[in-house]
């Protein structure tokens, strides 16, 4: 178990090497001219929050987020195929097929089918089937004014995420490397059999 000071030293320069990746990103995001994204920063955070919500981060498993969401955009697709075809039905049978069906098959074939492969981030499948919803229902913020809904389409969503995927990847990057330079280059031979962290 690393001692107390190696945990806020790691704890220091990870905090560091985020501040600076989200720095650079917000000036990016903010101040490229014609940036039709512009006032959606926060969708950029998703891929952050749900790749660091992962117990053991590795940085392979950023491709899985990206087909995962991928995925997520097509059941979103499959999703307003359903709403398009029931729509003359009662609001109980639609929210019968969208939230129960479709939802329940997400989870058995991301889970159970493909668990395997590099489609089962199910949590970035949910995202991108909500944020495909979403762009039918809701009024997003851009360039300091609410766009109506149906502005943005999965497109527009798969590339803030792949943006955010690619934020994540460098702040990954950033911080791993400022760790391994200035706390564990510093740290003491371990004693034989130990682990590297020990003091």
């Amino acid at each position: 178990m690393p001692s107390k000071s190696t945990l806020l030293k790691i704890a220091l320069f990870a905090g560091l090497g985020t501040g600076l990746v989200c720095l650079v990103d917000g000036l990016l995001w903010d101040f490229v001219p014609f940036n039709k994204y512009q006032g959606m920063f926060w969708l950029t955070f998703m891929p952050l929050i749900l790749f660091f919500m992962k117990e053991q981060q590795d940085r392979k498993y950023l491709l899985n987020m990206w087909l995962s969401f991928v995925c997520g955009l097509i059941w979103g697709l499959v999703a307003i195929a359903g709403i398009m075809v029931l729509a003359p039905v009662s609001p109980v049978i639609l929210d019968i097929v969208i939230d129960f069906v479709i939802c329940a098959l997400i989870v058995f074939v991301h889970k159970g089918l493909l668990d395997k492969t590099p489609l089962n981030a199910v949590a970035c499948v949910f995202l991108g089937f909500a944020e495909t919803l979403a762009c039918l229902q809701t009024s997003f913020p851009s360039a300091g004014e609410l766009l109506p809904p149906m502005s943005l389409n999965g497109i527009d969503m798969l590339i803030i995420f792949t943006w955010g995927i690619l934020v994540t990847f460098c702040l990954s990057f950033v911080c791993d490397l400022l760790i391994g330079k200035f706390v564990i280059s510093k740290l003491p031979p371990a004693p034989e059999g130990e682990g590297r962290l020990v003091d």
